[in-house]
């Protein structure tokens, strides 16, 4: 950076060197008197020299402010400047702006002294008035007699009231002075026409004698003194404190600007403000001294901001890391430079050659110094350098890189800006317009990294292109317009954001007013791109031209659209509404089917829809569409008009204009109000426009006319007691009065002064003593609340309390905490503690305050909760190790929760990053028998916890699937077994085997220490066990394998069991035969000893069948059931296919009908449809039946067997029965079977009674033609006699 010339001197600071050179005395700056005309020129010092002693040399900044506020000359009658001024006031005299500085301490000494009795010689201030000597001014003097002080001061003629308007003479009145006072007053002329005041007596008293002279003959003066604008609060004071004390002391009225009256009030603090002091010459000399010294006092240090820098500047004045900031914030001040923003609007043009690129400064975001005022000075005169620096080495370097790459450069995509600038020495700067061009700036030599960086980011990724529009090339209204639409749904809907994530891709999805162009897909990987490309087809084919539909909406509709109409829309007619962004408000409103399902659960579909739903997407879109239109069409006919209101009103208008929109019926669309400069416009429907438009002109042109009036004051009386409520919490209640009539009001010691239009002050006048009357009856109750209970009665953020004091009106003081009071809160964050003074509170006080029946309410209702609080507090803590903490917590907080919930009471788990010491202290809260509850079953958990302990025990990896077992059955019973939880999370936790893609055969053991050694025996014994064990073959044919599997694997699980060994049988189809038995040896002997004598017992014997009859035999398996359960006996086939079953015949007679259900009971009894058929069957030859039992029982089976194919071909008819009521079906059943069982025996027939009655199905009877028919006849009989008890059971009794 090039070396830059020392600064010249500023014209400050020579004039600060003139100033320490020639020792002078501070005199009577010229004033204009409007009652003695012309003042007398003040031969002793010049404007220029009039400054403090103490003052330092002010920055060019705020020289150049005060040449702009010297040329501009406040106008301090202005009312819309300084509204609290009040009526006219004398004019104010020039003033010299103060430079306040942090090193100089400030006594109120002038240069020079008096030779009268030692003191200094009596000073005129620069604005015009004169200060006297004495002890508020000046130290004590050198050399003082006893009594002998004398207090000199010199006046201007035109600071004395002419002697026309004088209520006595000045000899009179120094008569009657020197006559009451202990001091002696004299009067006589100086050069220049001045008078020279002397005052001999006791300091105090002397000075005092000087005060009630000028209060007699001192004209009123008003005094302009600047200071910095942040010593402002100071000069206030807590609660208005400081201002109030400064007025009693100098008798002087001082008016400080409000915040809202202070031009540019965040600007700077080199920035000055005008306080105005009135008074006579002496009151206004002494508060303009005060003032002075209180501002010199406080304004040691400032904070400025450097607002001609621009903002591509930023990374290079902070440094790498803040290295150069760092340095400078080492000299004792504190710097904030804006984090460089990579994105603008308008990033600086690459110059032409030969020139200097142009940078302009930043906007709304500077670069902020504070600290102690020199360092801040000094620190701004370096960076200032440094900027001038740059400008002149700073190059800029443009490239043309795609739009659609500048995400991976910088951002959540790409890399930060800090690190761009580490890695190049450069900024780099993004357009945020669909320019592509991206800018990089820095030094000559550190350009090709920073292009070279910049190039290598956006080129990182593949690009491939998706045109959409072909999916849907014959689309109506173009292919284009349709891929706009299904762009901005799946836009819309996050699907676009979703693939990204799920594919680790990014999409570029362009489009414009005519239609969309082709998505940019960008990827690292290729098969990701081709993943999300294969998904985009998928969703772009879900949603053909028929899925959508588009209607033109005037923008000023989208809002009312997107609150009102889009929910109704989407219920009535499955329809999602597409509302256009602000950004793009000329689109159309795009309508989307989306089908019945609700808007938060509906999944956006993959597949194409049918030509059935293509239909019904059409249909419901149409209506929709209508729907819509209608809606639109109701409303009334859009207009627009505008107001020309100056901007003094605009807050005001603004806050009528709520109000009145406000007002607006539920069904109606608000209008749209907007400004540019003083022009307010309206747009809306046209009668609410007229309306709202003339309520706001009459707005405003009665402000103009209350602007006249706004002088008018009106005084009364209000008790001071009520002066808190009249103020409210922080001047809360005042200030809505005042925002409610427009009026200003002050109050002060039993006094409301209102000022503003007359009726506006009369109507708030009317509603303050209505208030005081209120009032009267105000009741204190002071409530004995132990501390801790505060923080939950006063709730969050004060809500609770608020809360009260909302309903119940009434103020509610907590103890203050012991916190130090800042002396820079304004008088109306202090006014609620304005009147009487609050005697102490106690730290267990709270004090209700207001209306006698809202307190009684208030004071009920926080004891109540106070008394919930009692019963609800009981606490307890509990130390567990950091380790517990998870299992304690559970999965997402189940087992805490579930400890909550049974308990009752709340427990309160901090985080283990806070308990460095290994322990986490649990805090538990609530009634007494919840914590009780609460802490017995923690102790509990925390007492196994601690007696965990973790084992390792090595077992091959070859014996971890038996240890385990089937779905973990082994494991289960081994833990149980020793003492362990069954759950399912705690067995995991309790043996933990390892993974199987890691090696290793060590088993974890974690668990209680009793349980732990128990489950490791076991486990020990079991490996033992399976070491020592034998593998035995024995050869069972195939046919055989099932009976020794059995029903759902029972006969192997209980053979297993019964000899402690484990089988393994072939799966059937594989052509294996070989059974293998595993287990002890002698366990094994026995187990396939058992297997070789059932497979022995089960050779049997085969019986021929025919197949005609197997059916009727077998009835659906029972038959086969009842052999084995009776005679243990197993019936197979051999492999041969079962007989297909016989079609079911017409259950129903084909030239009759079924009768209805009449009203007629009787007839209903007797309704039936009856048919029989004839049983016959295609099947031709036999089949084997395959018996497996013992001999004995086998000759008892195939007896059975003879015995039931002689009933089966007497079986020669199947009868099918309906009945008309599907209710008397269960009377056919009986209770248990009964009725049905007793009509089986007495007919010989198999009756099936249908599960499901109400679809007409048939009561099937198989039987001898005979018989059917006498089983159809009891039958009806049972119908008819449950009817008939039924009907019994119904009549009344007589």
């Amino acid at each position: 950076m090039a070396e830059t010339a020392p600064a010249e001197p500023s014209a400050a600071s020579q004039l600060l060197q003139q100033h320490a050179a020639n020792s002078h005395h501070v005199t009577i700056e010229d004033a204009v008197d409007e009652d003695l005309g012309k003042p007398v020129p003040a031969a002793d010092a010049s404007a220029a020299d009039s400054k403090p002693s103490w003052a330092e040399p002010m920055s060019a900044k705020a020289a150049g402010k005060q040449k702009a506020q010297e040329a501009a000359g406040l106008d301090t009658q202005s009312h819309e400047l300084f509204p609290e001024l009040g009526g006219p006031k004398p004019k104010a005299s020039a003033g010299v702006v103060p430079i306040w500085s942090a090193k100089t301490g400030v006594n109120g000494k002038t240069n020079g002294a008096s030779p009268s009795n030692g003191t200094p010689h009596a000073s005129a201030p620069a604005s015009g008035v004169t200060t006297p000597t004495g002890p508020g001014s000046h130290k004590a003097p050198t050399v003082a007699l006893p009594g002998r002080n004398v207090e000199t001061m010199f006046l201007e003629p035109q600071h004395v009231i002419p002697r026309a308007q004088l209520k006595r003479p000045i000899p009179d009145i120094l008569k009657d002075l020197n006559r009451k006072s202990r001091a002696n007053i004299t009067m006589t002329n100086a050069s220049n026409g001045k008078l020279k005041l002397e005052a001999t007596g006791p300091q105090e008293v002397a000075l005092q004698a000087l005060k009630d002279l000028m209060n007699q003959i001192g004209s009123k003066q008003s005094v302009d003194v600047l200071i910095p604008r942040s010593a402002r609060a100071h000069i206030i004071g807590k609660g208005g404190s400081t201002i109030k004390s400064l007025q009693e002391k100098s008798g002087a009225r001082i008016q400080m600007p409000k915040v809202d009256d202070i031009p540019g009030a965040d600007e700077d603090d080199d920035d000055v403000i005008k306080v105005v002091v009135e008074g006579n010459a002496l009151s206004a000399g002494i508060a303009r001294e005060a003032i002075h010294k209180i501002a010199g006092e406080r304004a040691a240090n400032a904070s400025t901001r450097l607002k001609d820098v621009p903002a591509e500047f930023f990374p290079f004045i902070a440094g790498l890391k803040n290295g150069l900031i760092q340095k400078l914030e080492e000299k004792g001040v504190q710097i904030r430079v804006p984090p460089h923003q990579a994105w603008s609007s308008q990033p600086p043009a690459e110059p032409a050659p030969g020139q200097r690129p142009v940078f302009l400064p930043a906007k709304d975001n500077y670069i902020q110094l504070a600290g102690e005022r020199t360092a801040v000075q000094a620190a701004r005169k370096e960076i200032e350098a440094q900027v001038a620096a740059l400008r002149q080495h700073l190059e800029i370097k443009q490239l043309a890189i795609g739009r659609g790459r500048h995400q991976f450069i910088i951002g959540d995509r790409g890399i930060s800006v800090d690190d761009f600038f580490e890695d190049t020495g450069c900024a780099i700067i993004l357009p945020t317009d669909e320019e592509d061009d991206v800018v990089v700036i820095g030094l000559r030599d550190n350009l090709p990294a920073g292009e070279e960086k910049a190039m290598d980011l956006a080129m990182n990724m593949q690009l491939s292109n998706i045109d959409i529009a072909r999916f849907h090339r014959q689309a109506p209204g173009g292919a284009q317009a349709h891929a706009r639409n299904v762009t901005r749904y799946l836009r819309q809907r996050k699907e676009i954001e979703r693939l990204e994530k799920l594919h680790n891709v990014h999409f570029n999805t362009p489009f414009t007013e005519e239609g969309a162009q082709p998505w940019e897909l960008y990827s690292r990987d290729g098969k990701n791109a081709i993943r999300a490309q294969s998904e985009i087809k998928g969703l772009v084919d879900s949603h053909p031209p028929a899925r959508f539909s588009s209607l033109p909406v005037d923008p000023f509709f989208h809002p009312y659209i997107q609150r009102e109409v889009q929910p109704r829309v989407r219920q009535d007619y499955h329809v999602h509404l597409v509302v256009p962004e602000p950004s793009d408000a000329n689109a159309p409103v795009l309508l989307v089917y989306e089908g019945p399902s609700s808007p938060e659960s509906y999944q956006v579909p993959r597949s194409q829809p049918s030509p059935a739903e293509v239909k019904e997407m059409q249909k419901y879109l149409q209506d929709a569409r209508a729907h819509i239109q209608q809606l639109v069409g109701q409303q009334e006919e859009l207009s627009a008009t505008s107001l020309d209101v100056p901007l003094k009103f605009h807050d005001k208008l603004k806050r009528f204009i709520k109000s009145e929109q406000e007002k607006r019926a539920a069904n109606q669309i608000p209008v749209r109000v907007s400004n540019i400069g003083t022009t307010i416009k309206f747009r809306g429907p046209r009668s609410a426009v007229e309306s709202l438009a003339a309520k706001c002109e009459a707005f405003v042109a009665q402000e103009k006319e209350d602007e006249k009036e706004r002088g008018f004051t009106l005084d009364f009386e209000f008790p001071q007691k009520f002066a808190n409520h009249l103020i409210g919490k922080g001047g809360s209640n005042i200030r809505e009065l005042r925002e409610k009539f427009d009026v200003d009001i002050q109050v002060n010691d039993g006094k409301v002064q209102l000022k503003g239009p007359k009726a506006k002050a009369e109507a708030a006048k009317t509603h303050i003593l209505a208030l005081g009357r209120q009032l009267q009856d105000e009741t204190t109750h002071i409530l004995k609340v132990d501390p801790k209970f505060h923080r939950e009665l006063i709730g969050a953020q004060g809500t609770q309390i608020n809360r009260l004091q909302t309903r119940y009106k009434v103020l509610i003081f907590f103890p203050r905490t012991a916190k130090p009071a800042k002396d820079d809160e304004s008088v109306a964050d202090a006014a609620s503690d304005a009147g009487k003074p609050r005697r102490q509170q106690a730290p267990d006080e709270v004090i209700i305050r207001g209306p006698k029946k809202g307190a009684d309410e208030a004071r009920d209702e926080i004891l109540s909760l106070l008394q919930y609080l009692k019963d609800t507090s009981f606490t307890a803590t509990i130390s567990v190790q950091q380790k517990q903490v998870p299992s304690l917590i559970g999965s997402g907080g189940a087992v805490l929760d579930e400890l909550r919930q049974s308990t009752g009471a709340k427990i309160d788990i901090p985080g283990t990053r806070d308990s460095p010491d290994g322990l986490v202290e649990i805090q538990i809260k609530g009634t007494k028998a919840e914590v009780t509850a609460a802490k017995k079953i923690l102790e509990e958990k925390k007492a196994v916890f601690d007696d965990t302990v973790t084992k390792n025990i090595e077992v091959d990896r070859k014996y971890h699937k038996a240890l385990i077992g089937s779905g973990g059955s082994n494991l289960r019973d081994i833990v149980v077994k020793a003492g362990g939880s069954d759950d399912r999370r705690e067995l995991a936790r309790a043996v933990q085997f390892p993974k199987q893609d890691t090696d290793g055969n060590t088993i974890k053991i974690e668990g209680r220490s009793d349980v732990v050694e128990k489950i490791i025996a076991q486990i020990t014994d079991f490996v033992s066990q399976r070491e020592s064990q034998v593998t035995e073959i024995i050869d069972v044919p195939q046919e055989k394998h099932r009976s020794l599997i059995g029903r759902g694997g029972e006969t192997k699980k209980s053979l297993a069991a019964q000899f402690k060994v484990s089988i393994d049988i072939p799966r059937q189809g594989s052509g294996q035969t070989s059974v293998k038995i595993v287990g002890q040896e002698a366990d094994v002997a026995k187990a396939k000893a058992h297997i070789a004598s059932l497979v022995k017992e089960q050779e049997g014997e085969t019986v021929q069948v025919p197949r005609a009859l197997h059916h009727a035999v077998a009835n659906n398996g029972q038959f086969f059931r009842r052999l084995k359960s009776d005679h243990q006996v197993t019936v197979d086939h051999a492999g041969q296919p079962i007989p297909s079953k016989p079609a079911p015949a017409a259950v129903r007679v084909a030239a009759g009908a079924l009768p209805l259900i009449t009203d007629d009971a009787d007839t209903a009894e007797d309704a039936h449809s009856w048919n029989i058929v004839e049983n016959t069957s295609t099947e031709e030859g036999d089949i084997p039946w395959v018996l497996r039992g013992s001999t004995e029982n086998i000759e008892k089976v195939k007896k059975a067997i003879d015995a039931a194919l002689e009933q089966a071909k007497k079986q020669n008819a199947t009868g099918y029965l309906i009945l008309p009521d599907p209710k008397t079906y269960r009377y056919v059943i009986g209770q248990g079977g009964s009725k049905v069982n007793t009509i089986r025996k007495q007919s010989g027939c198999k009756i099936t009674v249908p599960r499901d009655q109400a679809q007409g199905e048939a009561i099937e009877v198989v039987g001898t033609k005979e018989g059917v028919e006498k089983a159809k006849d009891l039958i009806l009989a049972a119908v008819r006699e449950g009817v008939n008890s039924s009907k019994g059971a119904r009549e009344p009794r007589d």
